[in-house]
């Protein structure tokens, strides 16, 4: 997948003007017809345009049929928002284990140096 990077449209045309040879694009920004039009003209193999959630539901029904017509599809590139996590799956089992071994927060805060406020955080989910 070619992900184009741009902060704004003028820079994202420069960029699909260079010409790519992807079959899936990925663009970050609101999809309209000047881009959709660049990226038939310059995207000889394109079948697939990928967006963020948040532009994929504001393309228009003229945008969407330009690309029915065209024969190419238009999905959702699922984005996690936010910071990512800094205790994943492995700290909570231990917690657990700990936990279930009848070792008390305090303890298990100070031995993995987890506070223990996000302790009781994780063993909520």
């Amino acid at each position: 997948m070619k992900e184009f990077k741009a902060e704004n449209k003028l820079d994202l045309l420069v960029q699909i003007q260079e010409g790519f040879e992807d079959e899936d694009v990925y663009i970050p920004l609101m999809l309209g017809m000047d881009i959709v039009t660049a990226l038939l003209e310059n995207g000889i193999n394109l079948k697939i345009i990928t967006l963020p959630p948040s532009n994929h539901a504001l393309v228009s029904e003229r945008v969407k049929r330009s690309l029915q017509k065209a024969r190419i599809s238009l999905e959702v590139k699922n984005v996690e928002n936010g910071r990512p996590k800094k205790y994943g799956d492995e700290h909570v089992r231990v917690i657990i284990q700990l936990k279930n071994r009848g070792v008390g927060i305090t303890q298990i805060s100070r031995e993995l140096g987890i506070p223990r406020r996000t302790i009781y955080y994780l063993l909520q989910d």
